[in-house]
């Protein structure tokens, strides 16, 4: 079978994929104590680069007031291009375009992660599920949060990385400034959307601003945004959409949506059947858009792209098979590998920090051989369970 989504993608930018199936990123909790790339997480990356067009690696930090979990790569200074340069440069070496991604931890981040660090956030207001009240960030403190993230995309240029993307979603800080639950300013960096939305744009523009100094427009910026949130006040995509319409003003190269699932309507919006991923390509205009949410086999890549969205990011199924994408390029669909077993973690080059991870808060589209509902001659019943 022919599938389009084996197809080159040409960025906004000019820089072609070779295909248009994206590995997003998965955090592992692996780097050093420090925030260096650890040689886990290059074996990860070098396994599992090659069949996707474009890597996108787990969020790096931009700061130390930014972490957000301990074992999280770091782009907070200098000394640590060495090691991103490595990783990088095994991820293209490989045969796919290396990004990486930038955040923020902001409210929910882990104090274990900050032990010199307060946690701050947009206002003094602990996460729903929290219990952690941050301080709110002084005006100082956001300009200064704002060259960090322009110097970490310095740093990913000087370590060879084709681009960064920013982390707008999963409610780190980016997205904590746009929501109406976490940000609670009357100044200009809060009030109706239009002010909640102004922290992520300066961040964006600052981005901009130091690609434009030290590489050229090759040089990819991808955003990543979550359309809802579920806490009443939050996010609601009519607000999220005005958003993207901005950020598609600026020189991006594509945009990403976080979702649960790829083809899900608005979940806050019961009335609304519309498939989100069609709400954001009417507003985007020519920036691709890159969908996500437990895309597991050959046909529902297909279905997306077919539907209109430009590329089509597959997590979960290329942490269980590396292999995923050469096995659709090479005709062999049956050998594609759906449930994953214990016993092969090390040889999948599984950091042992991502092992509890996929079993509990990733266990659904994760599925485990072991796992008494799991049967190997009708797999999506499991899936259905």
């Amino acid at each position: 079978m022919t599938y389009k989504f084996l197809e080159p993608l040409t960025l906004a930018n000019g820089v072609t994929l070779k295909n248009r199936i994206v590995f997003p990123p998965t955090t592992l909790r692996s780097s050093y104590a420090s925030g260096e790339v650890a040689d886990a997480e290059l074996d990860y990356y070098a396994l599992r680069a090659g069949g996707p067009g474009m890597v996108i690696v787990e969020m790096a930090y931009v700061s130390k007031a930014g972490r957000s979990y301990l074992g999280q790569i770091g782009i907070d200074d200098d000394d640590k291009i060495p090691g991103l340069k490595r990783l990088a440069d095994v991820i293209r070496h490989k045969g796919s375009v290396p990004v990486l991604q930038l955040s923020f931890g902001g409210r929910i981040a882990h104090p274990e992660a900050l032990p010199h660090e307060d946690l701050v956030a947009p206002s003094a207001v602990a996460g729903h599920h929290l219990t952690d009240v941050p301080r709110e960030l002084s005006n100082a403190e956001i300009e200064q949060s704002i060259v960090d993230f322009g110097e970490a995309t310095r740093r990913a240029i000087a370590a060879g990385f084709a681009g960064v993307e920013l982390h707008g979603a999963n409610m780190y800080l980016l997205q904590q400034f746009f929501s109406a639950d976490s940000n609670r300013r009357t100044d200009e960096w809060g009030g109706d959307v239009n002010g909640r939305m102004r922290y992520g744009l300066a961040v964006l523009d600052q981005v901009v601003k130091v690609r434009d100094a030290y590489a050229d427009d090759k040089f990819i910026i991808g955003f990543r945004q979550s359309p809802e949130e579920p806490m009443t006040p939050g996010i609601r995509h009519q607000d999220a959409l005005l958003m993207a319409q901005e950020i598609a003003k600026r020189p991006i190269s594509y945009f990403h949506i976080s979702l649960k699932d790829a083809f899900q309507p608005p979940f806050m919006d019961k009335a609304d059947n519309e498939p989100l991923y069609a709400k954001y390509k009417a507003v985007l205009g020519a920036i691709p858009l890159i969908g996500v949410g437990l895309l597991r086999t050959p046909e529902q890549v297909e279905a997306l792209v077919q539907a209109g969205v430009d590329a089509a990011a597959v997590g979960r199924e290329l942490i269980i098979d590396p292999n995923w994408v050469q096995k659709v390029e090479n005709g062999d669909e049956k050998g594609i590998r759906y449930a994953i077993s214990p016993s092969d973690f090390e040889l999948l080059k599984i950091p042992s920090p991502l092992i509890p991870w996929l079993s509990t808060r990733f266990h659904n589209g994760f599925v485990m051989s072991t796992d008494a509902s799991y049967d190997p001659q009708n797999p999506w019943a499991y899936y259905k369970a």
